[in-house]
């Protein structure tokens, strides 16, 4: 039986409407019991991994905008400018080179290491893995117990909580993740993981929260990422926990521009 081909385009407009409709339904998710951010820095110095825009940005924003020590490693090739504008210490290196870590670490007395590294292939390697991996090797010679790494939805347990497409695109982004995952979670340090679905920039809304529900899947203010980030930084209650960051008010398709 053949069909008019205004029939077939009608019926796949209609597909693609509903998917559209229902795509990314989720309700509320159990919100982790977490104590809001502290409003005064804490003791000793954060090194922030990827803080030189995006996500790490917006977090080195938040800590310095309290009061807190913040060192940021920077790619010798890379512009600090907007780091050091906030009031951030900038230390050269590559998170691709250990020992520069190292170098940093040994610069201060730090409490903490933060980690939003991903970025484009570097010489064939991503950092997504290497560089956290060298990260986490870092820390744990130098003493600093307390790593929060910030990953993706998609990752380790997450696999089927992402969309179909964003697996298919971020296929080996959500590998190399997984990895870092792994390693940081048999490493010994006091971890936090936080896996955020699709980042948007614009500024934060304060509606997102982190949940252990592996499950969930949004879109997310990166200002409203890097809050949850310094809340479970601030919280001893997050150690040894991965959560999603979860906005219940971007969980459809069609809520992905800004409100």
């Amino acid at each position: 039986m053949r069909y008019p081909k205004m029939t077939i385009f009608l019926g796949v407009v209609l597909v693609l409407l509903a998917w559209l409709l229902i795509s990314g339904i989720e309700g509320k998710r159990e919100i982790a019991a977490l104590s809001p951010p502290a409003a005064t820095p804490g003791t000793g110095a954060v090194l922030v991994i990827g803080g030189t825009r995006a996500s790490g940005l917006e977090v080195v924003r938040l800590l310095r905008a309290r009061g807190d020590e913040v060192a940021v490693l920077v790619r010798p090739e890379s512009d600090g400018s907007a780091a050091e504008q906030l009031g951030a210490r900038v230390v050269r290196g590559d998170a691709m080179n250990q020992p520069d870590i190292a170098a940093a670490l040994a610069s201060g007395q730090f409490r903490a290491v933060v980690s939003t590294l991903g970025a484009r292939a570097v010489k064939g390697a991503r950092p997504d893995f290497e560089g956290n991996r060298n990260a986490i090797d870092a820390a744990r010679s130098a003493g600093v117990t307390r790593f929060v790494l910030v990953s993706v939805i998609g990752a380790g347990d997450s696999h089927e909580a992402s969309p179909w497409i964003a697996r298919r695109v971020l296929d080996a982004v959500i590998k190399e993740k997984t990895k870092a995952e792994d390693y940081l979670k048999t490493s010994g340090l006091d971890y936090t993981i936080i896996r955020p679905g699709g980042l948007m920039d614009k500024d934060a809304q304060g509606r997102a929260y982190l949940t252990e529900d592996t499950r969930s899947m949004s879109w997310i203010r990166r200002a409203d990422l890097a809050r949850l980030v310094v809340q479970a930084l601030d919280d001893p209650r997050a150690i040894g926990k991965t959560y999603h960051a979860f906005d219940p008010d971007r969980t459809r398709f069609w809520s992905i521009p800004a409100n």
